[in-house]
């Protein structure tokens, strides 16, 4: 049977450092059966050799287990020459070995307010992030905290409060949601408490793979085209659009993170100065990398071509060694068509890269609502992406919201005819009405002015419906 330590230790690795609970009862299971064997079996071992702990995490959990002396009867572990332990834990099994993984009996692992600190999750110019547990309301949350040393500057405090409030504005299924900001008494560090993704990075995808498929990369890209379009409607611009900051859920919904680059449009701020660069250089536009002050939501839409690129063909549109290479290659702004790196990519798809990455912002989609348009058109990206159990996919209410929305009826475009005083010279969108985001994508790409009238004697507007029952298209807007 295992001792009181090491279920202790199987408890705390549950909690404090979020490994998986049920592949951890079946390293508990393991152990046992080797102890019924006669061997020998160091539960900590078996969970690094799993890799469901790093050997740090493991000796930490060793340390503390030692010195709150959870199992007084059990004999120190001897230590051999070369650090290894002499695992003396030969005893016969008894019961069957399972553990409870209830995190209320595990040690009480650091806190900050009301948050349980788990383990990190990583850590970028802004701070560390840390998964953790919120008591009050049951669940997970990613926390950002500010480091002591940037604390004490006024203009990184600025930026991490204007981080907080930017995330604020922004609710939206394909971005990171903003919980809340709050300052903790004990240790006075700010911290920023952020909706937790279970899932991977779009970077993590490309290290695993290599390069997605075109379905695949389609499918990230046209959610976080949906989110910018939400951001960019209320006047804030994310300046830091890369693989790093999209977050896959187990759904595989894309969701866009980490807006501490993110600045409003509409007003004016003293944390960016004049010919100041911030971003990406791989990814951010040439006018950004000269002047970010001046970004707006055309600099998103670049980013996010520089990022489909790279998820197309496992290499990024304008490769450099240095910033300055890479900004010298983007001011010409010739790249290899991603169709000559990936047979798979059609042209079509090239087409849209091609105006997404224009060197002038006035040849680029100047709205991400214009690319959405395009992206569905093409009717590229895949439903559920190949990666994700389809499954559990189907569990999420917003994947079952977006398939069943999509237009069952032949795909025909419409046809205006003239009546009335004007008429229309071109078609309207193929695309059906059974979404409201499909009227207001509509909606917004008529008043643009994308469709040109002229006077006509007599006439007005007729719309061709679509011959089947169940569906039309869009009428007169």
């Amino acid at each position: 049977m295992l001792t009181e330590s090491e279920k202790r230790a199987a408890v705390l690795a549950v909690s404090r450092f979020g490994a998986d609970r049920a592949k951890v009862q079946q390293a508990v299971q393991a152990a046992v059966q080797a102890l019924a064997q006669g061997q020998a079996a160091d539960l900590l071992e078996i969970l690094v050799g799993q890799k469901l702990l790093t050997a740090g995490q493991a000796n930490e959990l060793r340390f503390s287990l030692d010195k709150t002396l959870i199992d007084p009867g059990l004999p120190k572990v001897a230590q051999s020459g070369d650090g290894t332990k002499a695992n003396g834990n030969n005893r016969a099994p008894e019961g069957n070995g399972k553990v409870s993984m209830d995190p209320n009996a595990a040690e009480e692992p650091r806190t900050l307010g009301e948050y349980r600190l788990l383990r990190p999750l990583g850590e970028g110019g802004m701070g560390k992030v840390w998964l953790a547990y919120q008591e009050g309301e049951a669940r997970q949350v990613a926390i950002k905290i500010l480091p002591s040393t940037m604390a004490g500057n006024q203009a990184s405090l600025d930026r991490f409060y204007r981080e907080a409030k930017n995330g604020a504005l922004l609710n939206h299924p394909n971005i990171v949601r903003n919980i809340a900001i709050n300052t903790d008494r004990a240790t006075g560090h700010y911290y920023l408490v952020l909706e937790y993704v279970d899932g991977p990075s779009a970077q993590a995808l490309l290290e695993r793979f290599g390069k997605l498929p075109v379905g695949d990369a389609v499918h990230i890209v046209l959610d976080i085209a949906r989110g910018l379009e939400h951001a960019h409607s209320r006047n804030i611009v994310h300046r830091d659009i890369k693989p790093a900051n999209i977050l896959i859920t187990p759904s595989g919904v894309a969701k866009l993170a980490d807006l501490v680059l993110a600045k409003r449009t509409d007003e004016t701020s003293h944390l960016t100065a004049a010919r100041q660069s911030f971003g990406t250089p791989y990814y951010m536009p040439y006018e950004q990398a000269m002047n970010a002050k001046n970004a707006d939501g055309r600099c998103d839409i670049y980013a996010l071509g520089a990022t489909l690129y790279h998820l197309l063909t496992g290499e990024v549109p304008f490769p450099g060694m240095n910033h300055l290479e890479i900004v010298d290659k983007k001011k010409l702004g010739v790249f290899t068509p991603a169709g000559s790196l990936c047979a798979a990519v059609p042209s079509l798809l090239d087409d849209i890269l091609e105006k997404m990455l224009a060197r002038e912002p006035r040849e680029r989609y100047q709205t991400a609502s214009e690319l959405i348009v395009d992206l569905e058109r093409s009717n590229l990206a895949a439903q559920v992406p190949s990666f994700v159990d389809r499954d559990l996919a189907m569990q999420d209410p917003l994947v079952r919201q977006r398939l069943t929305s999509i237009c069952k009826c032949p795909r025909r475009r419409t046809r205006i005819q003239p009546r009335f005083g004007i008429s229309v010279i071109r078609t309207a969108t193929d695309k059906c009405a059974r979404s409201k985001a499909r009227r207001r994508i509509f909606s917004n790409v008529w008043k643009r002015g994308k469709y040109q009238y002229r006077p006509k004697p007599a006439g007005g507007l007729k719309v061709t419906s679509c011959p089947w029952p169940t569906c039309h298209h869009f009428k007169q807007p």
